[in-house]
């Protein structure tokens, strides 16, 4: 079945946001014109919009398609991290702390598909509302737009807030397995 369901349209556009995050992060240590990285960047973002509407619109939704787009959202947003931290000036200290975050999610996620448990990640209202603040911050930062690293804040606060809520489904989902 998995063999079947990653020729599905939806899952081939997700899995090229893997290949974009790959790009990104391989042109952090790369010279290259960072308008290259912006336009994979951009690219990506909307494949994260268009793979899921896909799904829904061919009926070709699938357990497969769930797990890739998780690990492909949290590949592209740590490569996007990573770029603009070694080439712009996204605050290491707040790197450090999102890759942590990433890194904690991932190996949650890894327990519990190891343990056959069925995969916990809960596509959440609030964690949709993060990834795209987190883009049009990133997108901030890497065009350069004005208190762009004020509007960080904003960021920090939401993700700390969706986070715990996400603490909080897992603890729940945790409890009722």
């Amino acid at each position: 079945m998995v063999k079947k369901d990653i020729l599905k349209i939806p899952n081939l556009i997700t899995l090229s946001r893997f290949l974009g995050s790959v790009i990104i992060l391989l042109f952090t240590f790369i010279d290259i014109n960072r308008w290259i990285v912006g336009i994979i960047y951009i690219i990506s973002i909307l494949s994260d919009k268009l793979d899921g509407f896909l799904a829904r619109l061919l009926k070709q939704e699938t357990e497969l398609g769930k797990k890739l787009e998780a690990s492909a959202d949290a590949l592209l947003v740590y490569s996007i991290f990573t770029y603009l931290t070694f080439k712009l000036d996204f605050p290491l200290n707040l790197y450090k702390i999102a890759i942590f975050i990433l890194v904690f999610g991932f190996i949650l996620n890894l327990i519990f598909i190891l343990n056959k448990r069925k995969w916990f990640v809960p596509s959440f209202f609030a964690g949709k509302i993060m990834i795209a603040i987190v883009h049009l911050n990133c997108l901030a930062i890497f065009f350069q737009i004005p208190y762009h690293l004020r509007i960080l804040w904003i960021t920090i606060i939401f993700g700390i807030l969706t986070f715990s809520w996400y603490l909080y489904e897992l603890y729940n989902f945790a409890i009722k397995k």
